[in-house]
């Protein structure tokens, strides 16, 4: 968010949309962060929010901003995300090494291009076992 806020010119608006907890996790391209509507206001009290609500489409955020002429920023390093890597909320950016070996194994299954046939087994699997 940094690198979107520095960008934007004086005066100008901003408009994210984004996913929070909830949304399911996606492989492809990266899928790291979740967001809400209390860590976006955080992001952008140094911005003039003009919208900021739960996105009406899936569990995700919406904010429309504009960055002040006299814009200084604030230090975001204090603001825990929920990290998709981890599971759980952190101020630091985890490293892919530090995931938790269920939720690599679930990740890479959900990057693969294998993964319907493997989740059909699957199912197909536990469908079995848990209704006979």
């Amino acid at each position: 968010m940094i690198n979107m806020k520095e960008v934007l010119k004086p005066g100008g608006y901003i408009y994210i949309t984004t996913r929070s907890r909830g949304f399911p996790h996606h492989g492809y391209p990266y899928d790291f962060w979740r967001y809400e509507v209390g860590g976006m206001r955080k992001i952008f009290a140094d911005f003039e929010i003009i919208n900021l609500s739960a996105d009406w489409e899936a569990p995700g955020v919406f904010v429309k901003a504009r960055k002040p002429e006299d814009y200084k920023p604030i230090d975001l390093s204090s603001i825990a995300l929920y990290s998709m890597v981890l599971g759980r909320r952190t101020k630091d950016i985890p490293s892919l090494k530090d995931m938790p070996l269920a939720r690599r194994l679930m990740t890479r299954l959900l990057s693969s291009k294998a993964k319907w046939p493997l989740l059909g087994a699957l199912l197909n699997l536990l469908g079995r076992r848990y209704l006979t």
